[in-house]
């Protein structure tokens, strides 16, 4: 009996010391941090996209680029986003202070959001807001955000918008004010 106790006490102290000594999986403490940095970083990038007749269909640019493989996300600085029309000429432009570009073509623009008429021939010049969601392939925005649309002679405040910039379909969600200008020259 004092054997098999001895033996089983021996057994136990080896596994242990086994297990003291040799850990089966090390933790590695700084893996947080690494997941926080990214895969790889780009300055002045400028990306144009074609479509089946060859014309540009959209153009894309930023200041930097920072791209987190583990996270599933894109990281922009100062981005700019050209949409062009029918007749391929560059219609709207979307620039932002900040940019996160997800997987699924989803686009959040944050800080001094502003979205410019380039070709001048719509109604509108150009819509502000503080954050704004571009979905593309759709040409889609939304924001939950305040706005401002300024247009030829009148600008209008309001809280949230939902846009279409393909089909040129604008709503507000809350209408706050309106304000005409009558200049005359």
């Amino acid at each position: 009996m004092k054997k098999a106790l001895f033996l089983l006490v021996f057994a136990l102290v080896l596994t242990a010391t086994y297990l003291w000594f040799n850990p089966t999986e090390q933790t590695d403490p700084n893996y947080a941090d690494r997941e926080l940095l990214p895969d790889y970083i780009a300055e002045q990038v400028t990306r144009t996209l074609y479509d089946e007749q060859g014309y540009v269909a959209d153009l894309i640019q930023a200041g930097r680029l920072e791209f987190f493989e583990r996270l599933g996300f894109t990281q922009f600085e100062q981005p700019k986003y050209t949409l062009f029309d029918a007749e391929h000429r560059a219609a709207w432009q979307v620039t932002s202070q900040f940019g996160i570009w997800l997987p699924d073509d989803k686009i959040i623009l944050e800080q001094d959001v502003s979205i410019s008429n380039v070709n001048g021939s719509e109604l509108l010049d150009r819509i502000d807001t503080a954050n704004l969601e571009l979905l593309l392939p759709a040409k889609t925005i939304q924001t939950a955000a305040a706005v401002k649309i300024i247009g030829k002679g009148f600008y209008i405040n309001g809280i949230g918008l939902q846009a279409d910039l393909t089909e040129q379909n604008l709503r507000i969600i809350k209408h706050l004010e309106t304000v005409y200008t009558n200049e005359q020259n």
